[in-house]
């Protein structure tokens, strides 16, 4: 029946099967970006975003962003001892270089503008007791696009995690080990950092001074492609530095964790 025949159809996208030749497989995917997109400069690697060939313009949403930033201002000043600590997660980042300040002069034409709201959430931690959320998903408007939507959202490259948890039992030692800010490591092309832009105080210690515009240097958390750009980049990196070691690293990573 008519029913049978789509659900087979269904069946057969679902686990990957096509009838087209147009269909590229993961692997095919993964070895095209890293070759368009990703280089080496100056001892780290850049990545362009993924951006769907056909996605709609973004939005330039400032506004929006200016209400909600607002509202986590307000929320954060009855929590004196939260809001600096929100307002020294910024000033790390912009002191590591992950993120930088922008002049709201003149808006480049070349490229998209976008900005992107942000909110705490509590961590349970001793030491810092909040993270900043990036809201990637926000829309301005139901038939404009959010950043995300605008983005491939390619899986990550997974190893085998049978694979893995047999290596990681077979012998007397095991270790295991984690990626400092794995996102973060990784620097944004010029051209896509524009549609990174956030707000923030420009003085945090004071809630009634004007905001400023920062913008992502980094591959940022909360971008959907985000664990897919950190998987290509670290297969490149391995691919192109050859041994045993690489090998080693190679097969016991999973999203930024290596177990051995």
């Amino acid at each position: 029946s008519r029913c049978l025949r789509l659900g087979k159809v269904l069946e057969l996208r679902i686990v990957g099967v096509s009838g087209s030749d147009n269909i590229k497989s993961q692997s095919e995917v993964v070895k095209e970006y890293g070759e368009k997109s990703i280089i080496l400069e100056n001892g780290k690697y850049t990545a362009k975003l993924p951006w769907k060939p056909d996605f709609l313009p973004l939005p330039h949403n400032m506004e929006l962003v200016k209400q909600r930033t607002g509202s986590v201002i307000r929320r954060l000043a009855n929590k004196p001892d939260l809001l600096k600590m929100y307002g020294d997660i910024i000033m790390e980042q912009e002191r590591r270089h992950f993120i930088e300040k922008v002049e709201e002069t003149k808006l480049p034409t070349d490229r998209p503008v976008h900005y992107i709201p942000h909110h705490p959430v509590a961590k349970e931690s001793s030491t810092t007791p909040i993270r900043i959320v990036y809201d990637c998903s926000c829309k301005d408007g139901r038939d404009n696009p959010s950043l995300n939507e605008c983005l491939e959202s390619h899986p990550p490259v997974m190893n085998d995690i049978t694979g893995i948890l047999m290596r990681f039992r077979a012998k007397k030692y095991a270790t295991t080990s984690d990626l400092e800010k794995a996102f973060l490591q990784i620097q944004l092309d010029e051209k896509d950092r524009d549609a990174t832009r956030f707000l923030w105080l420009s003085d945090p210690t004071n809630t009634s001074s004007p905001l400023i515009t920062y913008r992502f240097k980094s591959v940022l958390f909360g971008a959907t492609c985000s664990p897919f750009i950190l998987s290509a980049t670290l297969l490149k990196h391995f691919k192109e530095n050859p041994g045993k070691l690489s090998d080693t690293l190679e097969n016991g990573f999973i999203c930024g964790q290596h177990f051995n």
